[in-house]
Order: C-alpha cells, then structure tokens, then sequence
C-alpha cells in the first residue's frame, strides 16, 4: 500500500527534475524530462481531488437537472439520472456516472442556447465551476 500516493508522485517529479533532468543532454532529454516532471505533478493534484471534483460537478449538474423545465428534450433520462449513484467510489466508477451527467448537459445545453437563457447561464456556470475545480498549479521557475 502506498499511504499517500499524490505526495509520492510530486516527490517522483521532484526527483525527476533535481536528480534525473540536470544530467540529461540535449535539449530534447531535458525537454522530455520536463514534460514528464508537469505530467507527474497534474496527476498528483488530479489523484488528490479527481473523486471530490466529479461528485461535485455530478451534484451542481443534479440541481441543474432538477430545475431544468419538464418540456425540455431529454426530460426522461434526466429524471432517471436523478437517482444514479456511482457502483463504487472507485474512479472510474464515479467517472461512468460522471460521463453519463456531462452527456445528458451537453445535450440539454444545445436546447438551452437557443430556447432557455436562465439554463443556458447556470450551464455556464456549472462548466466554469468544472474547469476552476479542475485547473492545475503547477510551479514555475
């Protein structure tokens, strides 16, 4: 068992970046090694917070759901998505359920453009909160 692993990933970049890349030559070694320390540290924040993140878009795409008018297309699948909940905590569990809510938004979104511009903005919103959640921090030089 690997107690912590985001830490264990930013302490692999770390190593990768103080250890491994100062004795890469060529740029194309060094540039690999860099690519490969930024990989590290977004799937060490991602591994931290991935659960957290798509039950939280899973939630705010729910009220969406429950507010959104019955005469809108897709009413049907909405309300049964209503009741879904992930198998298991285990990611790809959660991102099965999460792909199914993202799917059914998309949909409605495309409705919601050009018929409901109450919907259209919380969709919006919905989508920034998604990408600020989601953004990586990543340290520069």
């Amino acid at each position: 068992m690997i107690p912590f692993p985001g830490r264990t990933l930013q302490e692999l970049a770390t190593r990768l970046a103080t250890h491994i890349a100062p004795r890469v030559e060529g740029n194309f070694g060094q540039a690999d090694a860099g690519l490969l320390t930024g990989l590290l540290l977004t799937f060490a924040q991602d591994f931290e917070r991935a659960v957290d993140n798509r039950m939280k878009d899973i939630a705010q795409t729910r009220e969406i759901f429950r507010e959104t008018p019955a005469t809108a297309p897709g009413a049907e699948a909405r309300s049964a998505f209503l009741s879904k909940e992930p198998a298991s905590l285990k990611l790809a569990d959660v991102n099965a359920l999460h792909d199914e809510a993202f799917s059914l938004l998309i949909d409605l979104h495309a409705w919601a453009e050009q018929q409901d511009e109450s919907l259209n903005l919380a969709i919006w919103r919905l989508l920034r909160d998604h990408s600020e959640r989601n953004k990586f921090e990543i340290p520069g030089p």
